[in-house]
């Protein structure tokens, strides 16, 4: 058996720049080491409704015995519940060494990235560079905490080199453009305007950069503008935006060579540092050494758009697919349709829950449905069913494994990929999970592939509401159409049936046989012995016919004690046989039982080829009719052993 070396990592909304780039600097250099990287992610952050109930589904994935170190970005965990719980789980069933990235308190050992000192750095290179004097700072009302920590450092350097502090010089708003048009009415006065503008982010500079050119202000030259993050798109406009870049990758990188340290026994740090640094360019008056290739930004964005378009496309395409499905494997095969859309995919695989469509138990009671896997907690439950398996572009056999592994052991030998897990689950109920690994541990995680979960997520749903859905209608049916005393067709059921019956009988050109029986003396058991005997009696009568007759024959119980059996391709010695069949099997149970009754049946039956039959009750008139001839002709005493008494029944019967 493959014996795993893993790192897990546990991480928020991977589709990230943040989460990407740190998952990848711990790939890379665990995988240098001989590591298999296993990252659980959820959608924490991200607003999808309802959907988002079952997040902490992602706790029942792991099997956190295997991992030889733990990775936690607490810090992308914006639900300080489902934060603090991932923390505890860890701190309960983590017996390996874990390191956590965050900004904030850490539960363990933490890689902390300082990008706010940057913000001082920002500030002290527009006065002793550019020699600024009035230096404005735009803050994010929605990221107050960050945002207050950037300011303090401004602060400090302004306090440093004796430049005035003012109120006006201090403005924090949302990001919409009418707030950052209103940040530029508060810093600008018709006798005086900033020097240079330090913003919270790019996101925010590059709207304040907007609002700054429709008033007709040039950057630098008029007013010099810097912002943190070091997106792309301030990388490729003009001027380039002077901002901060945050050595993500490097964090990742850090993280696990701290955990290589300490599988060698060197204790974990509390608190390692990683610093964010400046990069001047353009937007601060910094000249910047022109790129001798052609800018192909524009290019790379319609390309984005177009990629946008399609996925929305497809989203809708797989949208209307999956949810007409009804049958898991039905389910299955379509997937792999939509496979080629997740872009640089290498494997992808769907684990369910044994039981990840078991039916509530409010619904069993109403539909008599039997208990598939009794009442007991479904993580009690070890194994695992896959029924969707893919890799290198081929689809591998479904097959069913323990939970001991979060994948079947064939899958880990030899394999050296990084898997991204992410649950199945839709409000409360969890299905499973979905494991992802792209080409040569390049991660190409997109947003868009929450799409692709929650439409898996919303398939298994549906499978499991129709099941529970014809579960419901064959209970309807069954009480339309069944008799609730002998479970055979009642009168409704049997009629609506034998039309087809027949039908198809014409079809074959076969003879059709119906039969006739009529429980004996039922008003004498009745008034003898109470109606629950007669029951009984009318139970006992149905069990006779079922284990008499044949399985393609129509059953029915079409009155109080009268019985209909309805066959195509029988013989009369076929009839003679099932009619004896039917005797015996009453008289084997009056032998047996202890009742002080016997149970008898009359019967009559009539034959008549399909294609001259009009009307089929015709046919069970004729047997009817036969039938109470044999009827009349027996002795009506039904007690044991007591001629006398069946002699006054017989009497009172008759008068």
């Amino acid at each position: 058996m493959y014996q795993a070396k893993k790192i897990g990592i546990f991480i928020s909304h991977i589709f990230g720049e943040f989460q990407r780039s740190l998952c990848q600097g711990i790939i890379d250099k665990a995988t240098e080491f001989g590591y298999i990287v296993e990252i659980f992610s959820s959608t924490d952050g991200e607003d999808v409704g309802s959907y988002s109930l079952g997040e902490s589904s992602i706790l029942r994935i792991p099997n956190y015995d295997e991992f030889s170190g733990v990775c936690f970005a607490s810090g992308t965990y914006l639900l300080p519940s489902l934060r603090e719980r991932i923390a505890q789980t860890l701190q309960e069933k983590c017996i390996c060494p874990i390191i956590e990235v965050t900004q904030k308190e850490a539960f363990f050992p933490a890689v902390v990235l300082d990008n706010d000192k940057a913000a001082a750095q920002l500030t002290e290179h527009f006065i002793t560079e550019h020699h600024h004097k009035r230096i404005c700072y735009l803050g994010n009302s929605l990221e107050s905490e960050f945002s207050e920590k950037r300011y303090q450092y401004y602060q400090n350097i302004m306090e440093k080199y004796h430049l005035p502090m003012s109120e006006s010089n201090y403005y924090i708003c949302d990001y919409s453009f009418e707030a950052i048009t209103a940040a530029l009415d508060f810093f600008i006065k018709p006798d005086s305007k900033p020097d240079s503008i330090i913003c919270y982010n790019d996101r925010m500079a590059m709207s304040l950069i907007e609002a700054l050119y429709k008033r007709g202000f040039r950057i630098p030259e008029d007013i010099a503008v810097a912002g943190f993050d070091n997106l792309e798109i301030g990388r490729n406009v003009t001027p380039s935006l002077s901002t901060v870049a945050f050595p993500i990758y490097e964090m990742g990188q850090t993280a696990m060579k701290l955990l290589l340290d300490s599988f060698k026994g060197t204790p974990l740090p509390g608190r390692t540092v990683i610093t964010a640094e400046p990069i001047y360019r353009t937007s601060c008056g910094c000249a910047q050494k022109k790129n001798t290739l052609p800018d192909l930004y524009e290019n790379r964005l319609m390309e984005r758009i177009h990629t946008l378009e399609n996925a929305m496309l497809n989203n809708i395409k797989m949208t209307t697919t999956l949810y007409q499905i009804r049958e898991l494997d039905e389910g299955m095969e379509l997937l792999e349709k939509f496979l080629p859309r997740i872009h640089n995919c290498h494997e992808f695989y769907i684990c369910l829950y044994q039981n990840w469509d078991s039916i509530p138990s409010h619904i069993r009671e109403i539909t008599s449905a039997q208990e598939e896997y009794k009442d007991k907690d479904i993580q009690d439950i070890d194994i695992l069913i896959m029924p969707f398996a893919y890799k290198d572009k081929k689809q591998l056999h479904a097959c069913s494994f323990t939970k001991k592994h979060t994948l079947p052991d064939y899958i880990y030998t030899d394999s050296q990929s990084a898997y991204i897990y992410s649950p199945l689950y839709f409000e409360n109920r969890e299905f499973g999970y979905v494991a992802l690994s792209y080409k040569d541990n390049v991660l190409a995680y997109q947003f868009n592939f929450l799409t692709w979960i929650v439409n898996v997520s919303r398939m298994l749903r549906n499978i499991c509401e129709s099941k529970q859905t014809n579960l419901m209608v064959n209970r309807l049916e069954d009480i339309y159409m069944r008799d609730d005393l002998t479970g055979l067709y009642n009168r409704q059921g049997f009629y609506q049936l034998a039309s087809t019956f027949l039908e198809q009988a014409a079809e074959n050109h076969s003879a059709l046989l119906a039969m006739v029986f009529d429980l004996d003396s039922l008003k004498t058991i009745n008034d003898t012995f109470g109606h629950l005997e007669g029951d009984f009696a009318i139970q006992v009568l149905g069990h006779a016919l079922k284990h008499s007759c044949t399985e393609t024959m129509l059953l029915a119980r079409v009155g109080g004690d009268e019985f209909f059996a309805l066959a195509s391709g029988l013989s009369e010695e076929n009839a003679k046989e099932i009619t004896v069949a039917i005797h015996k099997y009453l008289e084997n149970y009056n032998k047996l039982h202890t009742k002080k009754y016997n149970i008898s049946v009359s019967g009559g039956y009539a034959f008549e080829d399909a294609q001259n039959i009009i009307d089929i009750q015709t046919l069970f008139d004729t047997a009817d009719q036969k039938m109470y001839l044999e009827k009349k002709s027996k002795n009506k005493g039904i007690l044991k052993n007591d001629k006398m008494e069946n002699e006054n029944l017989i009497k009172n019967s008759e008068s």
